[in-house]
């Protein structure tokens, strides 16, 4: 689903000449507009659910897009998981009503607690028995409105141009408010028939690959679409309104392969040529994310849209529901038919691989399509976003709540950082973008995890990417919650650069250090440098050398980074005179206690004093350990001074608690 909340503003200022009547202006969601404020959950509604494993459904309803009512029937195919099965249990809308199940053939009763219905089997099938179970049903389902999120099935009238659609949004457990289904994320469906029959004015969309428009009778065509690669169940989606197929075939660079681009527009007279522009760009943008990501999973089959009035889209597998038409949403969805659709998360913890990789998408389509200026904009106004608060995690610690899972900050923006930061630490875009690839290709028609992507980074990378630890990198930026802010001081002796960078963090309670490699300009008349250091201590000090009179300094001068800048001063006292060849090891710091200080030299003096510079310690050395108490001081932060000779040291050490 692509982010409203934040890529709406976006869209509208990349969308030149678009005026605000084309973008239905409904609530501002993600990729659709099914994800907000809704209850949640952790496994199936019912245990019962996991003893089969669906191999194939087929969706056989009639629709229209005067109101919500459906009615028709759905077979499902499934095999025994559990040592036996004695009952089939699904969900299904309670104010659905099932006329009649048959298992294998023979009609069945069925019991009903709310959502819940159980079919109990006169004799229990063993383990691995294949069975089919059919359910016919009829009746109306509570529509969504223009002011309120959309449900499972909605009917409702375009505010911009008029026309009126039946359509559905299942993520994330929305398919059983429209089709009788198991919902569980790890256990895709093989493949799918959706046969839908509508209205001869009308167009039924759906996924996979439309096999036949059949009439049925002087007012009522079906639409056949087969789903023939797995998927999962709130990816299966149905779209009925008056629209036009507009359709072109795109073809792949370096071969001869095209695949169909079909596209269900509004039937208004205006509405494609709108958003034509935008539209036609759709090929160029699968054959971009290809060569990035892998041969587009779905192209025997199609990729596509159909209209429908949300306020963003929804990455309905093969073809996405689409409130409007602009690049980045489109780059989005598109993004997602690799990661969501193809490879799914496995968990709602793990939206990330979802989102985070959709959000990404845009990233590169516009960094690859418009400028690096307009990419690195659009990367700072992600980072932004997520200081804007001071917690949240990428990985999702509470899925009881829709609007926790898809919070625009946490599970689209900031896991567009990581990979940023990912790509940054790897520093190499072949190695990086093989990542996507080889998690493409190993966890194909299946889920994954955010650990597994971790696992295939590491399996490309070993246990490091330059200095950066990956174990390091995924538990800090997936796991803890907050980012690094820093302060940063400076000064120049001849040719010695000193920076001093003092580091705390956004959430303490959850992580006291972010360590990673960082990109430092250093500014002068004469012209910059960038240099690369490596942050892994709360205060470090790094001495560089550089002729160049310097004037001034900037860190992540190119955006890789979530982090927040807190000051930047040029201190005349950071480091004056103490150019030192003395090789100390001090610790622990901070400490509550005492400081251990290693490979002092003879006959040195040691002196600690306070920020006022007031002595607190002194002492000449007699072996190379010294062992200076902090028991009795206040908490706060010393200099440790050092001087053997003409060789002078100082170091920042911090007395705690």
């Amino acid at each position: 689903m692509s982010r409203l909340s934040t890529c709406f503003l976006a869209a509208i200022t990349l969308m030149a000449g678009f005026t605000a009547q084309a973008q239905e202006f409904l609530p501002k969601v993600k990729c659709g507009a099914a994800k907000r404020h809704t209850a949640a959950r952790t496994t199936t509604a019912s245990p019962a659910e996991e003893d089969y494993d669906v191999k194939y459904v087929k969706l056989n309803l009639a629709v229209s897009n005067t109101s919500t009512h459906i009615s028709g029937d759905v077979t499902t195919n499934a095999k025994v998981t559990a040592t036996s099965l004695s009952a089939y249990v699904f969900e299904l809308n309670p104010v659905l009503t099932i006329d009649s199940v048959l298992v294998n053939g023979v009609n069945r009763s069925v019991t009903s607690s709310a959502a819940i219905r159980t079919v109990s089997l006169p004799t229990a099938l063993p383990h691995d028995t294949m069975f089919t179970v059919q359910v016919f049903y009829n009746g109306s389902p509570v529509s969504g409105t223009i002011s309120s999120d959309p449900t499972g099935l909605n009917c409702i009238a375009s505010p911009s141009w008029g026309n009126r659609v039946t359509f559905t949004l299942s993520e994330s457990y929305k398919a059983y408010e429209w089709w009788p289904c198991k919902q569980a994320l790890k256990d895709k469906i093989d493949s799918a028939d959706i046969w839908l029959t509508v209205p001869d004015t009308l167009k039924a969309g759906s996924n996979g690959k439309l096999m036949a428009i059949t009439t049925i009778d002087s007012n009522h065509l079906r639409y056949e679409w087969k789903e023939r690669k797995p998927i999962d169940y709130y990816l299966i989606s149905l779209a009925v309104g008056n629209y036009i197929d507009y359709s072109t075939y795109m073809h792949f660079s370096g071969g001869t392969d095209s695949m169909l681009l079909q596209n269900y527009i509004y039937n208004n007279s205006a509405t494609l040529p709108y958003f034509r522009n935008v539209i036609d760009s759709t090929g160029m943008m699968v054959d971009f994310f290809s060569n990035l990501f892998g041969r587009y999973p779905f192209w025997k089959e199609k990729y596509g849209h159909a209209m429908a009035p949300l306020g963003g889209g929804m990455e309905h597998q093969t073809m996405t529901t689409m409130g409007f038409f602009s690049s980045p949403i489109v780059a989005h969805e598109l993004g997602h038919q690799w990661f969501g659709d193809h490879v799914t998360c496995a968990t709602w913890q793990d939206i990330f691989n979802n989102e985070g990789f959709a959000s990404y998408s845009e990233y590169l389509f516009i960094d690859r399509f418009n400028n690096h200026t307009a990419a690195l904009r659009d990367m700072r106004d992600r980072q932004d976003n997520v200081k804007s608060l001071p917690g949240g995690a990428v990985y999702v610690d509470d899925t009881t709540m829709e609007n926790r899972i898809f919070d625009s900050r946490l599970s689209y923006d900031k896991g567009a950082c990581l990979l940023h930061m990912l790509r940054f630490v790897i520093g190499n875009d072949s190695t990086f973008f093989h990542t996507f690839r080889d998690y493409q290709s190993q966890l194909h028609d299946s889920t994954g995890t955010i650990a597994d992507f971790k696992a295939v980074t590491q399996s490309l990378v070993g246990a490091t990417a330059g200095s950066m630890n990956i174990d390091t990198f995924f538990n800090q930026w997936a796991y803890k919650e907050g980012y690094p802010i820093y302060d940063v001081k400076w000064n120049q002796f001849g040719s010695d650069v000193y920076i001093q960078l003092d580091q705390s963090t956004s959430m303490p309670s959850s992580i006291s250090l972010f360590k990673t490699p960082m990109e430092i300009k250093l500014h002068s008349a004469s012209g910059d440098t960038v240099i690369n250091i490596y942050n892994n201590q709360n205060s470090q000090l790094y001495r560089i050398t550089w002729a160049r009179p310097m004037l001034s300094m900037v860190i992540d001068p190119n955006y890789w980074l979530l982090y927040e800048l807190h000051s930047m001063v040029k201190d005349t006292a950071l480091n004056v005179g103490q150019v030192s060849k003395l090789k100390l090891s001090i610790s622990p710091n901070p400490t509550s206690s005492y400081w251990t200080v290693d490979g002092l030299p003879e006959d040195a003096l040691v002196t600690l004093a306070d920020i006022s510079g007031r002595v607190v310690y002194e002492q000449k050395t007699t072996t190379a350990t010294l062992r200076v108490t902090a028991d009795k001081l206040v908490p706060g932060v010393y200099v440790l001074k050092v001087v053997s000779g003409s060789d002078v040291a100082t170091y920042k050490l911090v007395k705690g608690n």
